[in-house]
């Protein structure tokens, strides 16, 4: 297994769809921050700007929600490449359990995630240093680093357990347009008026008032999720759970009774 993980290490950090969307979401965190609040001064010289705090630029990795389609772009990639390649055949077939290669990816992409999850709080953070500086925004220590760093590990998760449908798709059932799509609409939100759908037919057909499925969704608690606020916390810890124990078994089972080509 140790093995099997420096490969996909090696392989993760030299692949050019990694460094290209983190660099993206690093770079354009910084331009679209600092170019959206100096237009803002330009056009309204005088609207008083909201302080940034410290606790707003870790918990918002992503400064369009929508540049988290760049990680799910980059994990299916890493994902798909070894089997579009062939290289999977050649190193399955050494293996007593060929599936030992999907725990070593899902390892691999654990690391992935945090580091593109740090990489934007980090420019998002240094955009706000930035502004400060130049005097258009007050930048403060609200004193919750520490609540939103928790945040941010529990936005790990859910991206996990994001990650595991992703490779589900990608891996289990081979298909890397179909997690492509499922990326793009996960990383829009599109999701959204569907659960919002289903849980009004949820409440017509149980007699239940304000259920919301969205609670229980992955995506959903991703933007939601808040230990400063004390807000579904519980929720993205057993969600998270769940969602990878059910598709990382799902992915296993498939792939281990699939044909290796």
């Amino acid at each position: 297994m140790a093995n099997l993980i420096r490969m996909d290490l090696r392989r993760m950090f030299r692949s050019p769809m990694f460094f290209i969307s983190l660099a993206v979401i690093g770079v354009f965190n910084i331009l679209l921050n600092v170019g959206f609040t100096a237009a803002a001064r330009f056009f309204v010289p005088t609207e008083v700007m909201p302080p940034a705090t410290l606790t707003s630029s870790i918990v918002s990795p992503f400064y369009l929600p929508f540049f988290i389609i760049l990680m799910f772009a980059s994990l299916v990639s890493f994902s798909y490449a070894d089997i579009a390649n062939g290289y999977i055949k050649n190193i399955a077939g050494q293996l007593p359990h060929k599936s030992s290669t999907i725990i070593s990816k899902f390892i691999v992409i654990g690391l992935h995630n945090l580091l593109f999850l740090a990489v934007g709080s980090l420019t998002n953070t240094l955009g706000n240093l930035m502004l400060s500086g130049m005097g258009m925004i007050h930048f403060v220590n609200d004193g919750m680093a520490l609540q939103a760093i928790l945040t941010l590990l529990l936005k790990w998760m859910l991206s996990m357990a994001l990650a595991s449908i992703l490779m589900f798709v990608t891996i289990g059932i081979k298909n890397k347009i179909l997690a492509s799509i499922v990326g793009v609409i996960i990383g829009t939100g599109s999701l959204g008026l569907a659960y919002m759908g289903l849980s009004t037919a949820a409440d017509t057909v149980f007699r239940t008032d304000g259920f919301d499925l969205g609670e229980f969704m992955p995506d959903t608690l991703f933007n939601a999720v808040s230990v400063g606020t004390n807000t579904a916390v519980i929720n993205a810890v057993i969600v998270s759970l769940v969602c990878i124990a059910i598709f990382m078994t799902l992915t296993v089972k498939v792939f281990d009774k699939s044909d290796v080509k």
